[in-house]
């Protein structure tokens, strides 16, 4: 018995749809995606026995204080020390606080950030300055 071939034709795969997926993911991983636009610029008091941080210190949380009166806390905008305290309350302890206070900013502002640390209980403060 013979049986009658069957032409074949070429395999012909069609990749334009694949072009669109890849380029709507792209897209959508273009948009959904977040980049930091902010970048803290501090005037940073001088020193002269300033030394860069030997022991790092565990889970330390930044604490920025500028001269216009702006307050971050990691970066976050907040809008006074007192509203930064009622939200800290509820968090569990700081282990380690790290302010970083303009050269011009106010002495009762900076005075203030370290009595929220003590009445929060944090043990470890640093405070940032630059050497001369």
């Amino acid at each position: 018995m013979q049986f009658k071939r069957q032409s074949l034709e070429p395999a012909d795969v069609n990749i334009t749809p694949l072009i669109d997926v890849v380029f709507l993911l792209l897209i959508f991983f273009m948009v959904s995606t977040t980049f930091p636009n902010q970048q803290i610029s501090l005037n940073l008091p001088t020193a002269s026995t300033a030394e860069p941080q030997r022991d790092p210190l565990p889970q330390v949380s930044v604490l920025s204080l500028f001269a216009d009166g702006r307050i971050l806390f990691n970066e976050q905008e907040q809008t006074s020390l007192k509203a930064l305290e009622a939200e800290l309350a509820q968090q569990p302890a700081l282990e380690a606080l790290l302010i970083q206070a303009e050269s011009t900013t106010e002495h009762q502002q900076l005075v203030s950030a370290l009595d929220l640390a003590r009445r929060l209980g944090v043990e470890k403060v640093r405070l940032a300055t630059q050497p001369l």
